[in-house]
């Protein structure tokens, strides 16, 4: 945390320009808090980050899949290898236990709901900036009782596992096998299984209903 007096430098990154519009404004009733850095996609964020030193990051969860950057799980796991001590909150649109589970396992400081983000935002930042993990209250309970080393016990063994929920969420999105394979660095294979595994889990027989299913239960 920055030292008392100092201002709190922070990147952003999402791609739609009304969500940053929002986290500007929300940021702006803070003096001591200055946006240095937005970002609309993987790519542009860690090149930002590799030039511009910050002391927060609050970075969107879902952004377009561009030059092979990546977005989701992939993304916030490189985050953190590359810069393992920087505070970090994800915004998203997701509400899906598993893939709450794998942004904590990634380390992520802060977990907040776009929906949420005007009342529990200003709450995630004083938390986190004072070393604490914030979870926004309508994600807490996808995480009672879980820790990382028990993630996969912890879960509903009817549920998606993480890479398959992931996996759905890319297809979901338009993303193709190959695609996804290329951006989870998995072979097309495993993730064609991946894929496979889910529906037959879920009991769907076909892509549209496995986008329903994407979109019914907060993978999109």
């Amino acid at each position: 945390m920055p030292p008392i007096g100092e201002i709190t430098r922070i990147v952003i990154a999402d791609d739609h320009p009304v969500v940053m519009l929002g986290i500007r404004a929300l940021l702006k009733e803070h003096s001591g808090m200055q946006v240095i850095g937005e970002a609309s996609n993987g790519r542009e964020l860690m090149a930002l980050l590799a030039s511009m030193p910050c002391d927060l990051l609050i970075t969107d969860f879902s952004m377009p899949y561009e030059d092979g950057s990546g977005d989701g799980l992939p993304l916030l796991k490189r985050l953190r290898r590359e810069h393992p001590k920087l505070p970090i909150i994800v915004l998203t649109m997701v509400h899906n236990a598993a893939l709450t589970r794998g942004m904590l396992a990634a380390d992520m400081n802060g977990l907040v709901a776009k929906v949420a983000m005007t009342k529990e935002l200003q709450l995630a930042i004083g938390a986190v900036m004072n070393g604490r993990t914030y979870i926004c209250e309508s994600m807490r309970e996808h995480v009672i009782d879980w820790s990382p080393e028990g993630q996969e016990r912890a879960a509903d063994p009817a549920s998606l596992s993480q890479r398959e929920a992931e996996v759905v969420r890319l297809y979901a999105q338009g993303l193709s096998v190959t695609q996804i394979a290329e951006q989870l660095h998995r072979s097309v294979k495993t993730v064609s299984q991946q894929k496979n595994d889910a529906m037959r889990k879920l009991g769907i027989t076909s892509n549209t209903q496995l986008f329903e299913y994407a979109r019914t239960y907060g993978l999109l």
